[in-house]
């Protein structure tokens, strides 16, 4: 019991020493654990103060630079719906923004976690809206709901249904207007061919008048006298032989009687025969060159025709132009309905053609022509030998001189009665010619019609051009119109140095072949803009929202024909606030030439139209030549009362066969369309811009970025936290105890 209770009180002491050892370690141990539970608690409260403040930042400086820039330009935006930084200080707002956003409550128990303050803060400009890339964005936007809606509704349905009918008259146009000058020279060469070959004979006219003179009858016996051709020569020669043997049977006392006779005749005979035998020299030396150059006119009028038939061939293998296929696929309401009349003279063409049989049949003729001549000509030039008084002597046979002769007079007057002036068969052949000229006279009688009427509408043209007089005001604000258009060119070229690297002529066929290539030109810009090109679409029409045309009906009395007073009437018109959308459109810096440009664009319009009409009412002349003549006729004529009806009413009907109307401002937003959407027409609308309000867009900005720095105490271990920087864990930069962060924001218009 005793050892019992000894081993207890033992194990009692040792358990007393023990706890002696160990009293404390607990509370180390707590002191341990808390210590490391607040160092995380407290890293880890600055290090979400510091992210808090983070995003806080950036919120305030977006929030920042979107109320610098909520001070937009209220007149650009009214006038023109262009946005640009209107403030006269954006440093100034930006602070003041800053100010009211760091500023602390007046509540005296608040408590801010993120207690932020400004260190530092700038503000850049960029992006001016004098920039083509700025200003374009800003039309862009502004127009890319209503212009793809107006523009097809107003304008390319109107169109669409006149596609079919104005490429079959675009084709017909072009082909006739390369046919009309070709088939000219063809009958022009023809006519050469002709002349020369008349020409070649007609040079035998003076041989034969010293032949005999007149060619047809007999030669008859006379006495010697006066000799001026060959005929005569056999006519006196029985009177000269017997003179001779009188004088040679004379008495041997008596003088001769007829010495003077006889040396006359003799000395006459001799020039005459001399004369002829020039003569006959002249025809021999002149026909062969006329008769080259006829065979020359001759293949020039057949490779003329075979140009013809090349041209006839690609228009009918051509089309005049995608923009006419692409119609078909403009999705516009309502316009599905197509003009059924349409221009049918491509397979006439043909009937303009001559065949390779009546070319060698011109062949034929030139060689007949040619046999003619060496018969007679070879007759002509045997005649001297043979009645020559001096080779035949007094033994000569009169009456075969004189059917000599009269054979001789007979075949060279035979080759003029068929191939002289007159001629039987050259004028059997040039009336064969004139045949398959079927209407020409008729023809050129409309095509010196309508180059007058032609000259006539030009008339209106060049006196609208001529309107400059008397507004010297107009022309000194085009001057400065056109020094701010300048200046803003020089301001875009400036940028792009930092960057990576109308008037119809007064030949009616060339007119309306010009006209017919404006239109197909504009189906191909409504082809571009209905299917791809929304850009140039978006700025021809904020062009033709946003600024103001001319007053059409202002020239009424000058479409009229009266040009009387022109100038005052329209002085105040000519002004560029007037016609600015002539001037974006072509730029001309005097008053009158933007209008009469507008007003010859828009006659060449109706002439392309009307003309197609023309070729439809006109089809039943027969000769497709007079009926392409007879169109460009009726179209100069209409497009004429067109564009007088367009100054009284300010609208047109498009077609007879599509009766919808077309004002004015309608052709001139064709016409910025077809090409009017270019950096130029861009630089003249800022340019208008700036003389219409007094700002200069080159000094507008819709750009800014701003770049604040923002201080937090931090509330612990501002040490950790630095050292925590180093491994790029905290979103900025520590500096003594405070946390700094530099934070960015854009914002454009």
């Amino acid at each position: 019991m005793k050892r019992r209770i000894a081993a207890l009180s033992r194990c009692a002491m040792r358990f007393k020493r023990w706890r002696r050892q160990t009293e404390g370690s607990v509370s180390v141990f707590l002191i341990m654990v808390l210590a490391f539970v607040f160092l995380f608690s407290a890293v880890l409260i600055d290090y979400a103060r510091m992210a808090a403040a983070s995003v806080q930042s950036e919120r305030l400086a977006r929030a920042a630079v979107r109320s610098v820039m909520s001070a937009y330009d209220v007149e650009l935006r009214e006038q023109y719906g262009l946005f640009a930084f209107g403030g006269s200080d954006g440093d100034e707002l930006m602070a003041r923004v800053l100010d009211d956003s760091l500023r602390k409550s007046g509540r005296g128990d608040g408590f801010n976690l993120v207690n932020l303050g400004l260190d530092t803060s700038t503000l850049e400009w960029s992006r001016s809206l004098g920039s083509y890339d700025v200003f374009r964005r800003q039309i862009n936007e502004e127009m890319k709901y209503k212009a793809p809606v107006d523009f097809a509704l107003e304008i390319a349905g109107k169109f669409k249904p006149l596609s079919g009918a104005m490429e079959e008259a675009s084709r017909t146009t072009d082909l006739f207007a390369k046919l009309q000058p070709l088939y000219d020279k063809r009958e022009a060469a023809l006519d050469r061919m002709l002349e020369h070959r008349q020409q070649a004979a007609e040079n035998a006219r003076k041989p034969l008048s010293v032949i005999k003179n007149p060619p047809g009858g007999g030669v008859a016996d006379s006495s010697i006298g006066t000799i001026t051709s060959a005929a005569d020569i056999a006519a006196q020669y029985n009177d000269y032989v017997n003179k001779s043997q009188a004088d040679l049977n004379r008495d041997p006392k008596e003088s001769p009687s007829y010495t003077s006779a006889i040396n006359s005749y003799l000395e006459q005979s001799a020039a005459v025969i001399s004369r002829l035998d020039s003569l006959l020299s002249d025809w021999q030396n002149n026909h062969a060159p006329l008769m080259s150059k006829a065979g020359d006119a001759l293949k020039e009028a057949e490779a003329v025709n075979e140009e013809m038939r090349e041209a006839i061939r690609q228009a009918r293998s051509a089309s005049a132009g995608s923009g006419y296929d692409s119609s078909v696929s403009w999705d516009i309401p309502n316009s599905e309905a197509n003009v059924t009349a349409r221009p049918n003279l491509l397979e006439q063409a043909e009937q303009l053609l001559l065949d390779t049989a009546d070319f060698r049949g011109m062949e034929n003729n030139l060689a007949m022509q040619e046999a003619a001549y060496r018969n007679a000509e070879s007759r002509a030039s045997s005649i001297s030998g043979g009645i020559n008084p001096l080779s035949v002597g007094l033994n000569g046979n009169s009456g075969a001189m004189k059917a000599a002769v009269t054979g001789v007079a007979e075949a060279v007057d035979a080759y003029l009665h068929d191939y002289g002036n007159g001629g039987a068969v050259i004028g059997q052949e040039a009336s064969g010619i004139e045949e398959h000229r079927g209407s020409d006279n008729q023809r050129k009688e409309l095509e010196r019609e309508a180059k007058t009427k032609l000259r006539e509408a030009l008339k209106v043209a060049e006196a609208l051009r001529n309107l400059s007089g008397g507004a010297e005001e107009a022309l000194e604000r085009y001057e400065m119109l056109n020094q701010y258009y300048e200046e803003n060119l020089e301001y875009n070229r400036g940028l792009r140095e930092h960057l990576p690297e109308n008037a119809a002529e007064n030949d009616p066929y060339a007119a309306g072949s010009a006209a017919m290539d404006q239109m197909d030109n504009l189906y191909e810009a409504l082809s571009g803009v209905m299917l791809a090109s929304r850009d140039r679409l978006f700025q021809s029409e904020y062009a033709a929202q946003y600024f103001p045309h001319f007053d059409i009906s202002q020239l009424t009395g000058i479409a009229e024909g009266s040009t009387e007073e022109i100038g005052e009437k329209l002085k105040e018109q000519l002004d560029p606030h007037s016609q600015e959308l002539e001037y974006i459109l072509y730029g001309f810096d005097q008053p009158g030439l933007n209008v009469g440009a507008a007003y010859s664009e828009i006659f060449a319009a109706r002439l392309a139209i009307r003309t197609m009409e023309g070729f439809v009412k006109k089809a039943g002349l027969g000769n497709p030549l007079l009926v392409v003549a007879a169109a460009i006729l009726y179209g100069v004529t209409e497009a004429v009362k067109d564009m007088i009806m367009l100054c009284r009413e300010g609208e047109v009907p498009l077609s007879e066969y599509v009766p919808v109307n077309l004002t004015y401002r309608d052709y001139l937003r064709l016409f910025m369309v077809l090409h009017g959407s270019g950096e130029a027409e861009l630089s003249r609308m800022l340019a208008l811009i700036r003389l219409n309000t007094g700002i200069n867009p080159d000094d507008k900005s819709t750009y800014a970025s701003t770049e604040i720095r923002l201080g937090m105490r931090l509330w612990f271990l501002p040490g950790i936290m630095k050292l925590l920087q180093h491994t790029g864990a905290v979103p900025g930069e520590i500096d003594g105890q405070t946390y700094f962060k530099a934070v960015k924001a854009d914002f454009a218009y």
